[in-house]
Protein backbone atom coordinates (compact mmCIF):
# COMPACT_ATOMS: atom_id res chain seq x y z
CA UNK A 1 0.00 0.00 0.00
CA UNK A 2 1.89 2.99 -1.23
CA UNK A 3 1.85 5.62 -3.87
CA UNK A 4 -0.40 8.44 -4.96
CA UNK A 5 -3.46 6.18 -5.28
CA UNK A 6 -3.95 6.49 -1.51
CA UNK A 7 -4.19 10.27 -1.70
CA UNK A 8 -7.04 10.43 -4.23
CA UNK A 9 -7.99 6.88 -5.21
CA UNK A 10 -10.86 7.97 -7.46
CA UNK A 11 -8.46 10.00 -9.58
CA UNK A 12 -6.16 7.01 -9.97
CA UNK A 13 -9.17 4.96 -11.08
CA UNK A 14 -8.12 1.87 -9.13
CA UNK A 15 -10.95 0.45 -7.02
CA UNK A 16 -9.76 -1.49 -3.97
CA UNK A 17 -11.00 -2.82 -0.70
CA UNK A 18 -11.42 -0.51 2.32
CA UNK A 19 -8.28 -0.34 4.46
CA UNK A 20 -8.30 -2.03 7.85
CA UNK A 21 -7.37 -0.12 11.02
CA UNK A 22 -3.96 -1.81 11.00
CA UNK A 23 -3.35 -0.86 7.37
CA UNK A 24 -4.36 2.73 8.10
CA UNK A 25 -2.10 2.87 11.15
CA UNK A 26 0.81 1.48 9.13
CA UNK A 27 0.27 3.90 6.23
CA UNK A 28 -0.16 6.98 8.41
CA UNK A 29 2.73 5.89 10.62
CA UNK A 30 4.98 6.16 7.57
CA UNK A 31 3.43 9.39 6.28
CA UNK A 32 6.12 11.59 7.85
CA UNK A 33 8.58 9.93 5.47
CA UNK A 34 6.53 10.71 2.36
CA UNK A 35 7.32 13.69 0.12
CA UNK A 36 4.01 15.38 0.94
CA UNK A 37 3.14 18.49 2.95
CA UNK A 38 2.88 16.15 5.95
CA UNK A 39 6.65 15.90 6.01
CA UNK A 40 7.08 19.67 5.91
CA UNK A 41 4.64 20.07 8.80
CA UNK A 42 6.37 17.39 10.86
CA UNK A 43 3.28 15.13 10.95
CA UNK A 44 3.30 12.13 13.28
CA UNK A 45 0.19 10.03 13.85
CA UNK A 46 -0.93 9.90 17.50
CA UNK A 47 -4.22 7.96 17.30
CA UNK A 48 -7.54 7.69 15.46
CA UNK A 49 -10.98 6.13 15.66
CA UNK A 50 -12.75 4.91 12.55
CA UNK A 51 -16.08 4.58 14.36
CA UNK A 52 -15.92 7.94 16.18
CA UNK A 53 -14.48 9.68 13.07
CA UNK A 54 -11.52 11.49 14.64
CA UNK A 55 -7.76 11.58 14.24
CA UNK A 56 -5.03 13.10 16.39
CA UNK A 57 -1.52 13.92 15.26
CA UNK A 58 1.57 15.52 16.67
CA UNK A 59 3.31 18.13 14.57
CA UNK A 60 6.97 19.06 14.84
CA UNK A 61 7.28 22.49 13.19
CA UNK A 62 10.72 23.82 12.35
CA UNK A 63 12.01 27.38 12.52
CA UNK A 64 11.44 27.62 8.74
CA UNK A 65 7.69 27.68 9.50
CA UNK A 66 7.91 30.62 11.92
CA UNK A 67 6.60 34.14 11.43
CA UNK A 68 8.33 37.37 12.47
CA UNK A 69 7.09 36.89 16.06
CA UNK A 70 8.82 33.50 16.22
CA UNK A 71 5.61 31.47 16.38
CA UNK A 72 4.21 29.15 13.70
CA UNK A 73 2.80 31.22 10.82
CA UNK A 74 -1.02 31.22 10.69
CA UNK A 75 -1.24 29.64 7.24
CA UNK A 76 0.93 26.78 8.46
CA UNK A 77 -1.32 26.34 11.52
CA UNK A 78 -4.27 26.17 9.12
CA UNK A 79 -2.43 23.59 7.02
CA UNK A 80 -1.88 21.44 10.13
CA UNK A 81 -5.59 21.65 10.94
CA UNK A 82 -6.52 20.88 7.32
CA UNK A 83 -4.29 17.80 7.51
CA UNK A 84 -5.95 16.31 10.62
CA UNK A 85 -9.47 17.22 9.51
CA UNK A 86 -9.04 15.71 6.05
CA UNK A 87 -7.41 12.62 7.48
CA UNK A 88 -10.32 12.21 9.91
CA UNK A 89 -12.64 11.89 6.90
CA UNK A 90 -10.24 9.57 5.05
CA UNK A 91 -9.89 7.33 8.10
CA UNK A 92 -13.67 7.29 8.64
CA UNK A 93 -14.14 6.23 5.03
CA UNK A 94 -11.21 3.77 5.27
CA UNK A 95 -9.38 5.60 2.46
CA UNK A 96 -12.07 4.76 -0.10
CA UNK A 97 -12.30 8.37 -1.26
CA UNK A 98 -10.36 11.53 -1.97
CA UNK A 99 -11.22 14.62 0.09
CA UNK A 100 -10.11 17.94 -1.45
CA UNK A 101 -10.94 20.85 0.85
CA UNK A 102 -13.57 23.22 -0.54
CA UNK A 103 -13.63 25.82 2.22
CA UNK A 104 -11.83 26.36 5.52
CA UNK A 105 -12.14 28.90 8.33
CA UNK A 106 -9.58 29.22 11.12
CA UNK A 107 -9.90 31.22 14.32
CA UNK A 108 -6.70 31.96 16.24
CA UNK A 109 -6.62 32.18 20.04
CA UNK A 110 -2.94 32.01 21.02
CA UNK A 111 0.45 31.93 19.28
CA UNK A 112 1.66 28.43 18.47
CA UNK A 113 5.32 28.10 19.54
CA UNK A 114 7.78 26.45 17.17
CA UNK A 115 7.69 23.29 19.30
CA UNK A 116 5.97 19.91 19.10
CA UNK A 117 2.19 20.27 19.40
CA UNK A 118 -0.98 18.18 19.08
CA UNK A 119 -3.98 18.62 16.79
CA UNK A 120 -7.27 16.76 16.50
CA UNK A 121 -9.58 16.55 13.50
CA UNK A 122 -13.17 15.34 13.59
CA UNK A 123 -15.45 14.45 10.70
CA UNK A 124 -18.71 15.86 12.04
CA UNK A 125 -20.86 14.81 9.07
CA UNK A 126 -20.06 12.79 5.96
CA UNK A 127 -22.58 12.90 3.17
CA UNK A 128 -22.66 11.52 -0.34
CA UNK A 129 -20.64 14.32 -1.91
CA UNK A 130 -19.44 16.60 0.90
CA UNK A 131 -18.19 16.26 4.46
CA UNK A 132 -18.00 18.72 7.32
CA UNK A 133 -15.00 18.79 9.62
CA UNK A 134 -13.71 20.53 12.73
CA UNK A 135 -10.20 20.78 14.10
CA UNK A 136 -8.33 22.04 17.16
CA UNK A 137 -4.62 22.57 17.71
CA UNK A 138 -3.05 23.05 21.12
CA UNK A 139 0.15 24.72 22.27
CA UNK A 140 2.67 22.48 24.04
CA UNK A 141 1.29 23.78 27.36
CA UNK A 142 -2.27 22.68 26.45
CA UNK A 143 -3.76 26.05 25.51
CA UNK A 144 -5.98 26.14 22.41
CA UNK A 145 -3.97 27.90 19.70
CA UNK A 146 -6.56 27.69 16.91
CA UNK A 147 -9.75 26.03 15.76
CA UNK A 148 -10.97 25.37 12.23
CA UNK A 149 -14.11 24.29 10.49
CA UNK A 150 -14.08 23.10 6.91
CA UNK A 151 -16.01 21.48 4.12
CA UNK A 152 -14.49 18.99 1.72
CA UNK A 153 -15.64 17.21 -1.38
CA UNK A 154 -16.00 13.44 -1.00
CA UNK A 155 -14.72 11.72 -4.14
CA UNK A 156 -15.58 8.07 -3.70
CA UNK A 157 -13.83 5.22 -5.46
CA UNK A 158 -15.78 4.36 -8.56
CA UNK A 159 -16.95 0.83 -9.21
CA UNK A 160 -15.08 -1.26 -11.78
CA UNK A 161 -16.53 -1.42 -15.28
Amino acid sequence: MSGPDLVAPDLAGTPREPMTADQIRNYLGQRANHPYASKLLGFQLADFSIEERWLEADFHPTQQLANLRNSVQGGIVTAMLDEVMSLAVLVSERFMCGVPTLEIKTSFFAPLPVEPCRARGVATKIGGRVAFMEGTIWTPSGEIAARSSATCQVRRVKAAG
